[in-house]
């Protein structure tokens, strides 16, 4: 439990928050921008079982924004090589890589186990995939979307029942597709501002603890410093 004293003194976590953040399962689709900071944070306190899903390798490109890569790891498995990374960081938890992207089947399986999703990823296609299963699951979905020095991050399906097409239409997701950071500009901190609050968000669901982004949606402008937030309805409530 040293490990882990100076949060367990923190009043909303203590011993028992501690016993929560070590039995839960969290699954973090995309291992990039986003998906470093998430695991990051969330292995360093103590989830007890994390998955990383990447299809993709590290490239020369990703390394000013993916802090965990360095040249060495250029060609391999993002998944594998962040996994291996985490599991260093802390061997105290279970990490595990799913080296595939998603399609229905896999989603289903995979997200069907867990307790938390984070979507991580940079593409609508798969952002629309995991909407629709965490909604079939009804499974907690952390989901954050980085351009240049622009972030948004909400929770979905939660308690507030809010669907990705609350606040955003499939058609729209898939026409703007500058949401991609690979064809639109990102700023390395923009990644971790978000990611950050991505991770902040699973352990508050963790740990029970109520959240403004259940029902809201975080816009931020690093450049300008300006945190906004949203609140949001579901059609379906």
């Amino acid at each position: 439990m040293s490990r882990y004293w100076q949060q367990t003194i923190v009043s909303e976590i203590g011993s028992e928050g501690q016993k929560k953040l070590s039995l839960s399962k969290v699954l973090i689709i995309g291992a990039g921008g986003l998906g470093t900071p998430v695991a990051t944070y969330l292995a360093a306190a103590g989830v007890g079982i994390i998955t990383i899903v990447d299809g993709d390798v590290v490239s020369l490109s990703n390394l000013s924004r993916q802090f965990l890569y360095n040249d060495s790891n250029i060609g391999k498995s993002k998944a594998i090589v962040l996994a291996n990374k985490i599991k260093e960081q802390n061997p105290d938890i279970s990490i595990n890589s799913f080296q595939e992207q998603l399609d229905l089947a896999s989603a289903s399986l995979l997200i069907a186990d867990y307790d938390i999703i984070c979507d991580c990823t940079d593409n609508a296609e798969a952002r629309i995939l995991i909407d629709k299963v965490c909604g079939q699951f009804n499974k907690p979905l952390v989901y954050a979307v980085v351009t240049e020095w622009e972030g948004y991050v909400t929770v979905l399906h939660h308690k507030k029942n809010i669907s990705l097409e609350n606040i955003f239409s499939a058609d729209s997701l898939l026409e703007n597709a500058t949401l991609n950071c690979s064809l639109a500009g990102i700023v390395n901190t923009t990644c971790g501002i978000a990611g950050s609050i991505q991770a902040c968000e699973v352990l508050k669901i963790i740990l029970g603890q109520d959240s403004k982004l259940d029902g809201g949606i975080l816009c931020f402008n690093s450049l300008h410093c300006v945190f906004k937030n949203f609140q949001l309805s579901s059609s379906k409530s």
